[in-house]
């Protein structure tokens, strides 16, 4: 079973329903409210007849509390398997999360979203003995944070003029990323700073609608013969698929022949969108070609059938033949899945930062209203595979460059993937490694990041994983 930090596991290989309240599951809970009992009720059908080890779940449901709250239901009895340790990981202080979910779900329609725009990193530094540091993971496109100069790397070390402290940083970074107020005065640290630039400045953010495109960050460069695209996609989400072929147009249209997909701040999303992003990166000649298969459980009552991905014609593709990806400890499920699914078609994928997360199951996510409340479920039911039949990265996939270590491009930076610069930038060591193997240049010295000046690691917040998600209509 793998080992990871403190990490708060939504993340979903995933098919999406909407159903209608139906009946109860295999026993009435005898105790709590009529909403905790139809929840339980609906959590217990589900895990009879779609969960991927529900040959344990049928020996066992009979021991299974039902007199607890439903949003502690589906985690208790998961802990009473044995069979299922594909579903999560242990964290750093030894307790079992589980990817299989159940939470309260709001409405189904998108809305632009409203706040501040910022994505802020999961690991706390320690300025000094007394203050803390919060790094900006991104800023979404046209977003407040992004129209007021904020950036990537980034070190928030004062909110609205006080200082961040071991006694406030949870509710300071739970604010700026839910956005709340009206406004957020914010004293910043930049560590890669460009001629003209102060390394401290303060900016006032206030809130706003902005869109949470996965889109982040594109761009195309020369580098001698090499037209080379730059792609920082965040999530895989098929209501932005729009905005990624865009970018895979303007790619075909200024001649790229090389590809940095940076999939490193990604934990996944809908199948659809990787197929859509594979299927624009190599072109009409794979179409059909099978990316994805995923297997469920032969007794599976629900889709008692293995459900295959192919390539399609999105009407772009750049036909390349090999792909350089950065990856990070947070790239999970549908970043993983296009790794495995390329290699699969044998397709060189050269794999830039730190091993992946794992994940290798997958669910079908429902969504239901039960008693007026609205919950998406996601049980894992089924386990990926690629056109060779390959699946077994359970553990996470290992780069080929792992740059926290010495490697043979002799780029390090041992404490990433704490970000330290803007997308693009020469003091990103993962970003040059993967343009020295996109362009097969070789490194004129060695190079190594450090963020000695900046604090130690201090503390480590969970961090939510999204998943991937397959649109399954009923």
């Amino acid at each position: 079973m793998k080992i990871r930090a403190l990490i708060l596991s939504i993340i979903a290989l995933a098919a999406v329903s909407c159903t209608q309240p139906g009946g109860g599951g295999i026993d009435r809970p005898s105790g709590g409210s009529s909403t905790d009992e139809a929840i339980i009720g609906y959590i217990d059908q589900r895990l009879m007849e779609e969960y991927y080890w529900l040959d344990e779940v049928q020996q066992k449901s009979t021991l299974f509390n039902r007199r607890v709250e439903w949003e502690d239901y589906l985690h208790s009895s998961l802990l009473m398997l044995t069979t299922n340790e594909d579903d999560g990981y242990y964290n750093n202080r030894g307790q079992r999360a589980f990817y299989s979910f159940i939470r309260e779900s709001p409405a189904e329609t998108r809305a632009e979203a409203m706040g501040y725009g910022l994505v802020l990193h999961y690991t706390i530094l320690a300025m000094d003995d007394t203050r803390l540091g919060i790094v900006v993971e991104y800023t979404y496109s046209d977003s407040p944070a992004e129209r007021c100069g904020v950036r990537r790397g980034d070190i928030i070390v004062k909110y609205n003029n006080a200082d961040i402290t071991r006694d406030n940083y949870i509710s300071v970074f739970n604010t700026l990323v839910q956005g709340e107020g009206a406004q957020a005065r914010l004293t910043l640290l930049r560590q890669a700073v460009e001629e003209g630039e102060s390394d401290t400045f303060n900016v006032v953010v206030e809130r706003a609608a902005y869109e949470e495109s996965p889109v982040v960050y594109s761009n195309v460069f020369t580098e001698g013969d090499t037209r080379l695209g730059y792609l920082v996609y965040t999530a895989f989400d098929k209501d932005y698929d729009d905005a990624l072929l865009d970018v895979f147009r303007e790619f075909e249209a200024e001649g790229v022949n090389k590809l940095i997909l940076d999939l490193r701040c990604n934990s996944g999303g809908d199948v659809v969108s990787a197929v859509n992003l594979v299927s624009a990166i190599l072109g009409a000649e794979y179409v059909g070609e099978l990316l994805c298969e995923v297997r469920r459980n032969p007794l599976n009552k629900k889709f008692n059938h293995s459900t295959t991905f192919c390539l399609e014609d999105v009407g772009v593709g750049l036909n390349l033949r090999e792909v350089v990806v950065i990856c990070s400890e947070n790239s999970a499920s549908a970043s993983e899945m296009v790794v495995v699914g390329l290699r699969g078609l044998d397709i060189p994928v050269k794999l830039i930062g730190n091993q992946t997360e794992g994940k290798n199951c997958g669910m079908d996510v429902m969504y239901r209203t039960i008693n007026s409340v609205r919950v998406e479920y996601a049980p894992i039911t089924f386990m990926c595979y690629n056109a060779k039949g390959f699946g077994d990265y359970g553990e996470g996939i290992v780069p080929d460059i792992d740059i926290t270590v010495q490697n043979t491009l002799g780029i390090t930076d041992e404490r990433y993937p704490l970000p330290r610069a803007g997308w693009a930038s020469r003091e990103d060591a993962a970003y040059v490694a993967a343009l020295v193997a996109a362009t097969d240049a070789q490194p004129t010295r060695v190079v190594e990041f450090s963020m000695q000046d900046v604090g130690e690691d201090e503390i480590t917040l969970p961090r939510p994983l999204v998943g991937t998600r397959i649109v399954v209509e009923e």
